[in-house]
């Protein structure tokens, strides 16, 4: 993985079934005091506001600091609404910024706050340029899957088709796997890869699911007709 070298101070927002990925929008109801108290920092602190968004480890084993661990690669979401309510909670938007690796956790607020290291994608460019072949057949399993499985194919069929013009490859490859019905382990696995390797694996998923409809498409009256037995 390609690192920068700069290191950020990040305050992170743990969950166990949840992963974050660049390029893509994510929305959480705070409810939590130390969150509450999160949310108060950033509106006093000047410039960028970022939250790291992490992965519980199983079990939500503690560690050296008896914290639940959790995994080191992570998501930094960029601040982007806040909705305060009536009772103190909040809804809020981020929108993912970087990927980092956590050097260090540090600090003694009611939330975890951590010394992370960003990491660098391959620009757009080289981007667009070395996987061109991998993006379209992303598209296309996608899109195939989508025609034949309708709502249950977790990837709107509006949202394939605004990422066939407008999206990166980067942005292309992490909204699929943000919004794709696999195990959170699964995609923290493909939040840990840098993007090519990322892209393969994605599409990987994508055609395995294919080959297993494939399997079952000539069984399929059989089971449009159950209710009449």
């Amino acid at each position: 993985m390609a690192s920068g070298n700069r290191l950020i101070h990040l305050p992170l927002f743990p969950l166990p079934d949840l992963v974050h990925f660049p390029r893509t929008e994510l929305r959480l109801h705070v409810f939590e005091p130390r969150y509450r108290q999160l949310l108060r920092d950033l509106a006093r602190s000047p410039g960028r506001k970022w939250i790291g968004m992490v992965l519980l480890r199983p079990g939500w084993i503690e560690d050296e600091r008896g914290q639940p661990a959790i995994h080191l690669t992570g998501t930094a979401g960029r601040l982007e609404s806040v909705e305060p309510l009536p009772d103190g909670r909040s809804n809020i938007v981020l929108y993912g910024d970087f990927r980092f690796e956590i050097e260090q956790e540090i600090g003694e607020r009611p939330y975890r706050l951590a010394r992370v290291r960003r990491i660098t994608e391959p620009d757009a460019v080289f981007s667009e340029v070395d996987l061109p072949a991998t993006r379209r057949e992303i598209l296309g399993v996608a899109s195939s899957l989508c025609a034949e499985m309708g709502e249950r194919f977790p990837v709107p069929g509006d949202s394939l088709r605004e990422l066939v013009n407008d999206a990166t490859t980067e942005e292309l490859v992490n909204r699929i796997a943000s919004d794709l019905d696999v195990p959170a382990l699964r995609k923290q696995q493909l939040l840990s890869a840098d993007l090519p390797e990322r892209a393969r694996s994605l599409l990987s998923i994508l055609r395995s699911r294919q080959r297993v409809l494939d399997l079952l498409r000539p069984y399929r009256h059989l089971s449009s007709g159950a209710e009449l037995n």
